[in-house]
């Protein structure tokens, strides 16, 4: 197995998965983060991602409430990023179906833990081919949500709080990945987690303190099926296709333009055997 990059654990571990076959020989690499919030989730510093058998986890130890949970009825505490992946095995492809949310929360009396949200969104961009690799440099761009989860919760809220504290959410459709071949990663094609993560308290007081002492754990149970990759399909899969979504061309003056065209909804293919 290759090493990781710096920012990211590669793990392995032996473990029976709810559905789907068994998991892939080798898992994907982290090729980049680009966080939005960097405040709470900065590549390099303060997360972690872990590509386990059944398990994609995500270690995000700054998350963290805007204010400490002091002087208002809510408070919010959210990360959201994009990881790039490369070298996916071939002939798998793979779906989310169900999220775990762990943490410790320290909360004075009358604050409570009350909403968990995790929404994923799986990108294939993918180049399309000029003779020569000419200009103009025109990308293809195809999308699925592979969760979109909303928790209750009722952690805390009554007398002082100070534990860690556990939810698990089940995804109720299995949202597939395009089928891999192999060669994702390698310039002419793209594939991304869009993620974003959030927690939120309310304060019955307005008086109260809520704090996430070690940040939050986000675990996304992963399923895995054997496929067989068809270059036609893996181009028109996605719940969102965008065609010519980036179009760049050059000029001597080293200028580029681009421009987006939106694509009519298309669901995904059916397992291809």
């Amino acid at each position: 197995m290759k090493a990781s990059s710096f920012f990211a654990g590669i793990s392995l571990a032996v473990s029976v998965l709810a559905e789907g076959d068994p998991p892939p020989p080798q898992f994907p690499f982290v090729l980049g983060i680009v966080s939005d919030t960097p405040g709470q989730c900065s590549p390099g510093q303060s997360m972690n991602i872990t590509f386990l058998p059944d398990t994609l986890r995500l270690d995000l130890p700054s998350m963290r409430f805007g204010t400490e949970g002091h002087g208002r009825t809510d408070e919010f505490a959210s990360c959201q990023f994009t990881v790039e992946f490369s070298s996916w095995w071939y002939k798998y492809r793979f779906a989310i179906q169900n999220v775990t949310y762990r943490g410790h929360l320290k909360a004075t009396d009358g604050v409570q833990l009350y909403q968990l949200t995790a929404n994923t969104v799986f990108r294939y961009e993918n180049r399309k081919l000029n003779p020569g690799r000419a200009p103009p440099d025109t990308w293809n761009v195809s999308m699925s949500t592979m969760v979109d989860n909303r928790a209750k919760a009722t952690i805390g809220g009554e007398g002082d709080f100070d534990d860690d504290f556990e939810q698990s959410e089940t995804v109720p459709h299995l949202e597939w990945s395009t089928c891999m071949d192999g060669g994702e990663g390698s310039g002419d094609v793209k594939t991304k987690l869009a993620f974003i993560l959030t927690a939120t308290t309310s304060d019955k007081t307005g008086k109260g303190t809520g704090v996430l002492t070690r940040g939050m754990t986000f675990d996304f149970g992963v399923a895995w099926e054997e496929c067989s990759p068809n270059r036609d399909v893996k181009n028109a899969w996605g719940q969102t296709r965008i065609d010519d979504w980036s179009v760049c061309t050059y000029n001597n003056n080293a200028n580029q333009t681009s421009r987006a065209t939106t694509r009519a909804l298309r669901r995904g293919p059916g397992v291809i055997l």
